[in-house]
């Protein structure tokens, strides 16, 4: 894992080994930074605080081998992203101040909740925070699905989409009637609309005519004049003009006489006579017009009126009547519509009713599968807590039935735990010791990691508050998880640290003006000389032979 410009960290590269893997160093040296470093890698929430004090981003890798991770592969798949030639997957986040975050899997830019769907897959995380959720009932549901294993996620992933698409039906339904006030008033108005509408016995660009005919009748007489002095000047009348077709047909004469001596002008005789022709067409034509042209008082009225009722028509529902019409016919659409709310209502209740039924079936089965599980884990966890150190312990999955529809199923649990004989079953809330506590989470991690599937484990000092026998014990159950995985375990206690396949130290170096944190891998005589610091605060003889007898022993075992 490569680490740039994070927290006190300016750049650091730490290659995590299979097995144990323990970091140490003095209480403030910077051990969680490196295991937030981690988490940043795998897309876990991270503030822009951490980003390095005079550094405007942050960025850190980490490499997987994914071989062994069918699950895994495939859900890359469907992103189109293949794992590298060595079976690899290279991780890569950064942060800026800005608050940009760029995410990327082998160089690949995807988005940070598909990257951090696939960090969840490579690293089950185990800090002090997320300690604090495994008290969560809900935390300790999922816990229980997953120890029911592929039988038990699928019909917690069933259950769920049932009441997905059940909430989804009830709130439409819901929502049609309550709206059922509103749908009746919708339907009176339409109603009044397409009525109004087809009362006007609208034509398609009907407005440009009647404009075209209120122009006629309100300039009769300017028209009449017009008209009538036209036809004076191409056909005759009174008035101290010569008529335009009385001078082509003179013309048209002239012009004939002339091509009879010259016949080269014959095609402008046609052309005049062509033109007679057209003029005393024309004429006739504007005769007719004039003749049609007359004032009517009452039509006018009629016209005006008219075109005030598509004025009107078109201010309510389109600047056009074509869009009048159309909104006739789409408000004749939502009428049908809303007439067969109440067929709808009834499909959506008979949906509700099936989804329901499916639900508790299933949810049924659900609840068969987890009180199996939780029996089988009772006397897992009583096994594994006997091996640290609370062999007298008693631990039980408590069963509440939980009222209406829910994603989770038809019930609550919770675990309970009694540390000592003769103490009531308690919530893993009301254990009053840190160390209890710890002890039977690494129990429930313990469990589950062999069911498979994570490769890596990270413990943030799950050594916290014991010591002695039970302290030792938790060393062995540590073992115990690396021998199959990976792990990675920050540590106050040289018991653990002894058990190590790769022993980091962490400390931070520097002067007045700056501080950054150093990762070292510590060899044979740094692990000697580190197992004495925490074992005696200093290098005491004694210690220094105890912290080699305890790697010797380590490495025995």
């Amino acid at each position: 894992m490569d680490i740039q410009d994070f927290g006190l960290i300016d750049n650091a590269s730490v290659e995590f080994s299979p097995g144990l893997n323990v970091l140490t160093g003095e209480t403030g040296a910077g051990k969680s930074i490196v295991i937030d470093a981690l988490q940043m890698a795998l897309g876990h929430r991270v503030s822009t605080d951490l980003i390095r004090t005079g550094r405007e981003k942050a960025r850190v890798t980490a490499i997987f081998e994914i071989g062994g991770l069918p699950d895994l592969i495939g859900l890359l798949s469907g992103l189109d992203i293949e794992p590298g030639e060595d079976g690899t997957l290279l991780l890569a986040r950064e942060i800026s101040k800005t608050g940009r975050n760029i995410c990327r899997l082998n160089g690949q830019a995807v988005p940070l909740n598909q990257y951090r769907e696939i960090g969840s897959c490579l690293v089950d995380s185990l800090s002090q925070h997320e300690q604090h959720s495994l008290l969560s009932p809900q935390y300790q549901l999922n816990l229980l699905d997953s120890f029911g294993g592929p039988g038990a996620a699928g019909l917690r992933k069933k259950i769920g989409q049932i009441y997905t698409s059940w909430r989804s039906v009830k709130e439409r339904l819901l929502a049609l009637q309550e709206g059922a006030r509103e749908r009746l008033r919708r339907l009176e108005m339409l109603r009044f609309q397409i009525e109004e509408i087809d009362r006007a016995k609208l034509s398609p660009e009907e407005d440009e005519i009647l404009k075209r005919e209120h122009s006629l009748l309100v300039n009769a007489e300017k028209v009449l004049s017009l008209a009538g002095e036209c036809c004076s000047l191409l056909c005759g009348g009174d008035g101290p003009y010569h008529c335009v077709t009385e001078l082509l047909s003179k013309a048209r004469q002239s012009l004939l006489s002339l091509s009879r001596l010259d016949d080269s002008v014959k095609p402008l005789h046609d052309v005049v006579e062509d033109a007679l022709y057209q003029m005393q067409d024309t004429g006739r034509q504007l005769s007719a017009y004039r003749d049609n042209i007359h004032s009517d008082p009452e039509q006018l009225k009629n016209v005006e009126e008219r075109l005030f009722l598509i004025r009107d028509l078109k201010r309510k529902y389109s600047d056009s009547i074509a869009g009048v019409l159309e909104y006739r016919d789409q408000a004749a659409v939502e009428i049908e519509a809303l007439e067969n709310n109440e067929d709808s209502a009834a499909a959506l209740e008979k949906d509700a009713a099936r989804l329901e039924e499916e639900w508790l079936a299933s949810a049924r089965e659900l609840s068969k599968t987890r009180r199996e599980t939780a029996r089988k884990l009772k006397e897992q966890v009583k096994a594994e807590l006997a091996s640290l150190e609370m062999g007298k312990a008693d631990f039980l999955v408590s069963f509440e039935d939980k009222p209406g529809f829910s994603a989770s199923g038809l019930e609550k649990i919770e675990y309970l735990i009694s540390p000592n004989p003769g103490e009531p079953l308690k919530p893993l809330t009301r254990i009053a010791s840190g160390g209890e506590l710890a002890r039977v989470i690494l129990a429930l991690r313990t469990i589950l990691a062999r069911l498979g599937g994570m490769p890596t484990l990270v413990f943030d000092e799950v050594d916290t508050g014991i010591g002695g026998r039970t302290l030792q014990s938790v060393a062995e159950k540590l073992s115990e998880l690396a021998a199959g995985g990976q792990v990675i375990c920050v540590t106050h206690a040289a018991v653990i640290a002894a058990r190590a396949d790769t022993h980091f130290h962490i400390a931070k170096e520097g002067d007045d003006s700056r501080t950054a944190i150093r990762i070292e891998p510590l060899g044979e005589e740094r692990r000697v000389q580190e197992l004495t610091r925490m074992l005696s605060g200093s290098e005491d003889g004694l210690a220094s032979e105890y912290a080699r007898q305890m790697l010797e022993d380590a490495g025995r075992l």
